[in-house]
């Protein structure tokens, strides 16, 4: 199984997005700063998306191991939900999600976690090296 990168979960969800009707008003790639995903839907809502790997990319100043330890894992996943959370209380109105790769080690060290995000009204996608998109979406 092939171990995702950001830039490649970023790439695969926003195709994702646009073949179910989002259309995409911004995203960002490597280091550049900004929210991952910027969509908005034909009812006007909004989506913000922050966006994780399974490795770091061929190009990263950090990169030291081939792929994500589980403290990795867990310290990028907890990023996530401070800016997640961040982010509802910036746009209150609009949808927050976190996108992982659908990998077997993010699984294992966070995907019981990941599902209780429902709870704090921030979705899910979990993204797959295929294309295919696994949603615990809200909306």
């Amino acid at each position: 199984m092939e171990k995702l990168t950001e830039n490649q979960t970023i790439l695969l969800l926003i195709d994702h997005l646009k073949n179910s009707g989002w259309e995409i008003v911004s995203y960002c790639l490597g280091q550049q700063r900004g929210y991952d995903i910027v969509a908005i839907n034909s009812a006007g809502r909004k989506l913000f998306v922050e966006a994780k790997g399974a490795r770091a990319s061929d190009d990263s100043p950090s990169k030291k191991r081939k792929y994500f330890n589980s403290g990795q894992i867990k310290d990028h996943f907890g990023k996530a939900i401070v800016k997640s959370i961040e982010t509802q209380l910036d746009h209150p109105n609009d949808l927050v999600a976190i996108a992982h790769p659908y990998d077997p080690d993010i699984i294992k060290h966070i995907g019981r976690t990941a599902s209780h995000l429902a709870s704090m009204g921030i979705s899910s996608y979990w993204v797959k090296s295929s294309g295919d998109v696994v949603a615990e979406q809200l909306f």
